[in-house]
């Protein structure tokens, strides 16, 4: 099997960096052939250019480059090759970092990740399963339900960018407060992403 994890934070000394750690081994003690894209120290051009983007045309979809990047190519290759697709990246303002969004931006094409006209992308991700990991400086509830940002980020986020194909989505979890806790909470927080990683994945 194939894991597929999407990271995005520029500190290797941050909590986001241990999480990622972390749960790359946990997956690999579960079999799971591991890739990690990182987005920042790949450099990704988070910048979807004019000619790449889709536009209408006298009612049709329509983009000025026939072909994807071969950057994205490549990202959307890896996508295709993973059963288990994990996104780990802080919210920042409320929201996934520019360098995330620009991934989402110029992999998630029209055609690739979804479609007006065609069911192909719903058919290329079934059988897909996504888990989101996004540590944050916001509080959570002291019962562990959503508040209304978290709802308002899952709704932006993990359940906007799967909603119209069949991928399964295992969990968002938030990790609130990180900047204010000590070392010994940061890792409750990782090994309880182990255990559900160990028990849901």
């Amino acid at each position: 099997m194939k894991a597929l994890i999407v990271y995005a934070h520029p500190r290797k000394e941050s909590f986001s960096y241990a999480l990622l750690n972390r749960v790359k081994k946990v997956l690999e003690k579960k079999n799971y052939e591991v890739e990690v894209r990182d987005l920042y120290a790949m450099n990704f051009n988070p910048i979807l250019d004019g000619p790449d983007m889709i536009y209408t045309n006298e009612g049709d979809f329509v983009r000025e480059n026939n072909e994807y990047p071969a950057d994205v190519k490549i990202e959307q290759q890896l996508i295709m090759e993973s059963e288990l697709l994990i996104y780990l990246f802080p919210i920042w303002w409320n929201g996934m970092p520019a360098i995330m969004k620009g991934y989402i931006d110029r992999v998630f094409q029209h055609g690739f990740a979804y479609s007006f006209t065609s069911d192909e992308p719903k058919r290329r991700f079934t059988g897909k399963r996504a888990l989101f990991l996004t540590p944050t400086g916001q509080p959570q509830s002291l019962t562990g339900e959503d508040t209304k940002i978290t709802q308002a980020i899952k709704t932006l986020t993990s359940e906007w960018l799967f909603n119209s194909i069949d991928v399964e989505i295992i969990d968002h979890i938030f990790y609130g407060r990180v900047p204010y806790l000590s070392r010994e909470e940061l890792e409750d927080y990782i090994e309880e992403t182990e255990e559900i990683i160990d028990a849901r994945v």
